[in-house]
């Protein structure tokens, strides 16, 4: 699995985390990375913010105040819009960039989102963007006919779906995950995987739609990732808004 010494393994001193909530998650370790194991589910700012709750949401109406969406069960987590995910500021959050920094965003402390960089370091490890799909998806039955190795990575993405102005979709088909790297105003990259195939790829995607959260610990050294070449797939529509 590429470069990775230790790989699937719950975090060596970290096992689990907790977010300001109290609520508990699993970790994991690849490589150099320390991930978590399970969705956020956080349901307000650790900053304070103010958040809106299952918005109504249309092309007529985008939401861009931080929101999340929550899902039927738990064991999902929460779906969170680009800048809820990143507890930013409507003000703040069109033109915000981490130069290249950890952003914290909503994970516990010490933790950050992760940039786009550091997805294209998981999907290395994980054997390439064209094989992480399949042993990043969880063995539970939120899948639908999932395309899933026979070793599975401990990653366990669970497919909630995205929630845009068609309203909650693909759950239990897609899970898409955002990344503090932003693109434009509007657009912010992150990573999808699917239930049809082994694939997962870097997603551009509306900042305005809510994805789930992973984390991932702080590193204190930078990491080198001019090497790397992951899938990208680039939305084809008008943005909303635009």
């Amino acid at each position: 699995m590429g470069q990775t010494a230790l790989w699937g393994v719950p975090c060596e001193g970290t096992p689990v985390v907790e977010d300001h909530e109290g609520n508990v998650y699993g970790t994991v370790q690849f490589g150099s990375q320390c991930w978590m194991a399970e969705n956020m589910r956080c349901i307000t700012s650790p900053s304070g913010k103010s958040w809106v709750h299952n918005p109504v949401f249309s092309l007529d109406y985008p939401v861009f105040k931080s929101y999340y969406i929550t899902i039927r069960n738990s064991s999902y987590g929460n779906l969170y819009n680009w800048s809820a995910a990143m507890d930013l500021n409507i003000n703040e959050y069109s033109f915000f960039s981490s130069n290249g920094k950890h952003h914290r965003g909503i994970c516990p402390k010490g933790w950050h989102l992760p940039s786009n960089d550091e997805w294209m370091l998981l999907l290395e490890n994980l054997g390439g963007s064209n094989k992480a799909g399949a042993v990043m998806k969880s063995r539970t039955a939120h899948w639908i006919q999932p395309v899933r190795a026979e070793q599975l990575s401990g990653f366990d993405a669970i497919p909630a779906g995205i929630y845009t102005e068609e309203g909650l979709r693909h759950t239990g088909n897609y899970a898409y995950f955002w990344s503090s790297t932003t693109y434009d105003r509007q657009n912010a990259w992150g990573c999808g995987l699917f239930s049809y195939n082994s694939d997962c790829y870097n997603i551009l995607d509306y900042k305005c739609y809510g994805r789930s959260v992973r984390c991932v610990k702080d590193q204190e050294s930078p990491l080198d990732l001019k090497h790397l070449e992951v899938n990208k797939k680039e939305p084809v529509s008008t943005p909303v808004g635009g």
